[in-house]
Parts: structure tokens; C-alpha cells; sequence
């Protein structure tokens, strides 16, 4: 089962998934349609909401997880997730490279601020809405709607990496979003 956004509304999808084995190297994988992240049932831009709708619209987590299906223990999981992803400046970083044109950081100074762990999302959110914008301004293909959708779904897409809860931070490189046009990393 699969819950991911269509036209803004949350919709489950029972997606079942083709196994393939190289004929080389003998290793298995699962085909996943574009857009379709590893390891998750509720799909980034649906987790991206659902963070957004407490982190920057002050929502509970039981009224913006109602919205998603999900209970409010995964909304609170997904808003500390997102806090953790990644440093706000080193998101924005990426993007002014990507970009250098695009004003970056832009709108972050009116967002909540502090060491809460809603701030701390509200920041990595924003700055991830700027840097995936920056990625389709550099052409880079994504299908997801959201900056964490978008950036993480091109983390996957180019280096195979899926940040799932708990993970580490995210490595980010600008020559793989450029594919070595104009300085790397």
C-alpha cells in the first residue's frame, strides 16, 4: 500500500511492484514507478505536508496527519525527520550554487525561529522548497511536487541513497545536480 498526493489530495494506492535480478552481477532490486520513493508507504510529498502543516501552519499533529491518513505519531516522527535532514544554510548553499541567480534564503527570516524542533523544520522545509527549485531550474528532472520530494527523490535518482527515518543527514553535491558543469564539491 502506497499513500501518496494526487491533484492535493492524499489517495492509497495498492501498487504492486515488479522484481527484477541483473543478469551480470546476480543482485535484486523492486522496479518503483517515478515518484515512487523505497521504503515508504506515505510518499515524500505527502510526509512534506504533513511537516509543513505543523512546522509552518502551527497545525497539531493529530489535525495535520488526519488530512494524510496517518496518525499523529508519524506526523510528529515526520516534522523531527525533516528538523534532522540537513542544516538549513547548507541546503540554501547547494542552492545559490545551482543558482546563483535565484534569491536565496529569501523568506526564511519571517519563519519560526529557535531550537524547537517545529522551528528547526520550518527552516529545513523552506530552504528545501529553494533548493528544489533550484534543481528544476537547473533542469535536473523530478516528478515530485515538494521540495523534499524533489530533493530527496533526486538524491535517490542520482546516487540510489533513501534517507529513512532516523537516518543520517543528507550529502549533498551540486556537481551531481550540474553533471560536472560549473563547479563541484
Amino acid at each position: 500500500m502506497v499513500a501518496t498526493l494526487v491533484a492535493g489530495i492524499v489517495e492509497q494506492w495498492e501498487l504492486p511492484l515488479a522484481k527484477a535480478k541483473c543478469s551480470s552481477c546476480k543482485h535484486g532490486f523492486t522496479c518503483r514507478p517515478p515518484g515512487i520513493y523505497p521504503r515508504r508507504r506515505y510518499q515524500l510529498d505527502v510526509v512534506a505536508d504533513v511537516a509543513g502543516a505543523v512546522a509552518l501552519g502551527g497545525a497539531s499533529a493529530a489535525r495535520a496527519a488526519a488530512g494524510a491518513h496517518a496518525t499523529a505519531s508519524s506526523a510528529r516522527r515526520w516534522v523531527a525527520h525533516v528538523a534532522a535532514l540537513a542544516k538549513p544554510g547548507d541546503l540554501l548553499a547547494v542552492a545559490a550554487r545551482l543558482d546563483p541567480d535565484a534569491p536565496t534564503g529569501a523568506g526564511l527570516g519571517g519563519l519560526p525561529a529557535g531550537p524547537t524542533v517545529r522551528a528547526r523544520a520550518a527552516q529545513v522545509l523552506a530552504a528545501l522548497e529553494q533548493l528544489g527549485s533550484a534543481l528544476v531550474r537547473a533542469r535536473v528532472a523530478v516528478v515530485e511536487r515538494t521540495g523534499l520530494g524533489r530533493v530527496l527523490g533526486w538524491q535517490h535518482a542520482a546516487h540510489g541513497a533513501v534517507f529513512g527515518l532516523g537516518d543520517a543527514g543528507l550529502y549533498l553535491s551540486p556537481a551531481t545536480a550540474l553533471g560536472g558543469r560549473g563547479g563541484g564539491s
